[in-house]
């Protein structure tokens, strides 16, 4: 036999199939106490099949060793299978088979999930996943373990990305060689654009933290850069009541005067944009939509004296200013119930409108 390669040993058997080779019954012996020490469950050895051991002439090669034994014999016990323990801060909450835990802890850490979001979820406590063998009768079908897993603790941190605009600047260059009320859009604002990311932290689905993770900016704004006049002794009309006229010299001209068809004040049509200014000092008691005027501004200017100005395209005055006789408080525009840019101009005296075209010199 030594001279032919083959030699005297033992085949094990699990019903009438042929498992392993061993050299010796010891070895399966041997085998047997590896497999109790890695199958986790209680008598392990009562669970195994019951073995016949029979002597075989084989090759040398055919035979296995306790780790190889062991390995056939965990593959050939039906009562041996392979799952996980789930453990929760080193406490075992129960085993189940592997995908079927895994799954059911993956749904839990989804659960609160924000849609459109992109999320990110664990688990606050110390929650490990221990793979290994055990006895089939030992083993919880997944939904045994739901309650314990419905009470984990899920920290999620959500991210979500908008998109922010960015105000522009306005930046205003004076000249003197330009009468006061004068105004020039030399370049237009643009607003900038911004992707703002924000984390926001739940606890088992309630807020409970949320921060600015980062700002790309994707579109720098652009500034606005308007030229105004600065010089008072040219461009605008004084009357002898002490008024100023409200708009520069030279863009204007009567469009409708006071007293047509019982019109109540005077309209001076001129450019959209135009600057109208305050024709005496006062203290702004409106400035907003008003009526059928659009965009209004009313100065109190003590006395029982105010006057309107009526049908602005933008305000640059709000309610509780303190203005000066030549200071711009809105632009031309054709706002409310209007025909075409023009500046309506009225005078109050108490609670009567007089005609306006005397205080300003027409």
């Amino acid at each position: 036999m030594l001279f032919a390669g083959v030699r005297l040993a033992y085949n094990v058997k699990f019903d009438e199939k042929v498992i392993t080779t061993v050299s010796n019954k010891k070895v399966y012996y041997a085998a047997v106490n590896i497999v109790a020490d890695i199958v986790e469950g209680n008598d392990v050895v009562s669970c195994l099949p019951e073995a016949k051991i029979n002597p075989v002439v084989t090759i040398n090669d055919a035979v296995d060793d306790c780790n190889r034994v062991a390995d056939a014999i965990i593959d050939n016990a039906d009562e041996i299978i392979s799952a996980s323990r789930l453990v929760l801060n080193g406490t075992a909450l129960g085993c189940a088979d592997s995908s079927a835990l895994q799954a059911a802890l993956d749904a839990r850490k989804a659960e609160y999930n924000i849609y459109g979001a992109d999320c990110e979820s664990e688990f606050v406590d110390n929650v490990t996943v221990e793979e290994g063998y055990f006895i089939k009768s030992e083993v919880n079908d997944i939904s045994e373990l739901s309650d314990e897993i419905s009470s984990l603790n899920v920290r999620t941190t959500a991210k979500t990305t908008t998109e922010q605009s960015i105000p522009y600047k306005t930046v205003t260059n004076k000249t003197s060689e330009k009468p006061v009320g004068y105004v020039n859009t030399d370049q237009s604002g643009e607003y900038g654009v911004s992707l703002v990311t924000f984390g926001t932290v739940y606890l088992n689905g309630v807020e409970t933290e949320k921060v600015n993770i980062g700002t790309q900016v994707t579109k720098e704004p652009v500034n606005e850069i308007i030229t105004v006049g600065t010089n008072k002794l040219s461009g605008t009309k004084v009357s002898g009541s002490g008024f100023r006229f409200p708009l520069p010299a030279g863009v204007w001209e009567i469009s409708c005067p006071y007293g047509k068809s019982g019109h109540k004040g005077v309209d001076l049509r001129a450019p959209n944009g135009t600057a109208i200014m305050a024709a005496a000092s006062g203290t702004v008691v409106l400035a907003g939509v008003y009526r059928d005027y659009g965009n209004c501004v009313i100065i109190d200017h003590g006395n029982g004296i105010q006057t309107l100005y009526a049908h602005a395209s933008k305000l640059c005055a709000k309610v509780g200013d303190t203005v000066t006789a030549g200071e711009i408080i809105a632009l031309v525009g054709s706002t409310g119930n209007s025909t075409g840019n023009h500046l309506h101009f009225e005078v109050y005296v108490g609670s009567d409108r007089v005609n306006p075209q005397p205080y300003i010199g027409l």
